[in-house]
């Protein structure tokens, strides 16, 4: 194969494999608080955000998510109309051990963010050290009022110090065991039609592979091409 026509052939590799991925937007529909009765979003190809509602006072919303890259994944709550004032985020993993979670994005901003661990990470806090998700896979994610914190039957997940603290599961109490329930210890107010939340994720974007009909299209091409650049140097005898 010749120089040009290799570099045709891995330009046409590179061009397959970039395809874009386009994002995927999911409205919430009947997601419960614990990992049996989530709503299951690892079919959503490209799932960027979320949107949904959460029952006043008490609600939590919990997702079943399929983290395609450990280290990019990331989960931040945005303004929205009618939308809950102070939230906070939870991780579990696929049997329901905590991950992490956080309250506060800032003390001057009560949503929350679960941070990457790449350099785009969304969040004012960075991911600590051996803090977050270590391997893709099934995940479950939940969004609640603060102070409405997870438990096992060993007690709370998690603790913190400052509403802002980025957390691991609390290994003293109820961090070695899976969620059974909520605290229920929410901030409320008279707003009853603040409910709505809107996440956005990264990190849960499947990493794109031709398939291997594009393959057999590719190599196709590229046959065809050699066959006619012979052809073409060594014309039949007449």
């Amino acid at each position: 194969m010749s120089r040009k026509l290799f570099l045709s052939a891995l330009v046409l590799f590179v061009l397959i494999c970039a395809a874009p991925a386009h994002a995927t937007t999911i409205v919430a529909s009947g997601a419960g608080p614990l990992p049996g009765s989530a709503e299951d979003l690892t079919s959503v190809v490209n799932l960027s955000e979320i949107l949904g509602t959460v029952d006043f006072p008490l609600g939590v919303d919990m997702f079943k998510i399929d983290i395609t890259n450990a280290a990019d994944f990331s989960a931040i709550t945005n303004p929205v109309a009618f939308g809950v004032p102070d939230t906070e985020l939870f991780l579990f993993d696929s049997t329901g051990l905590g991950v992490y979670g956080n309250d506060d994005i800032s003390f001057s901003n009560t949503l929350s963010c679960l941070p990457s661990a790449d350099s785009g990470n969304p969040c004012v806090s960075s991911r600590p050290a051996g803090v977050g998700p270590i391997t893709d896979g099934d995940y479950y994610l939940a969004v609640t009022r603060s102070a409405n914190d997870p438990q096992s039957s060993g007690g709370n997940i998690f603790s913190e110090i400052l509403s802002t603290d980025v957390t691991g599961p609390d290994l003293t109490l109820g961090g070695g065991s899976p969620i059974t329930g909520w605290d229920n210890n929410v901030f409320t107010g008279p707003d009853f039609d603040l409910i709505n939340f809107d996440i956005t994720l990264t990190g849960t974007a499947p990493v794109i592979t031709p398939e291997p009909s594009t393959w057999v299209l590719l190599l196709a091409g590229l046959l065809f091409i050699s066959l006619r650049r012979t052809r073409l140097a060594h014309p039949p005898a007449v």
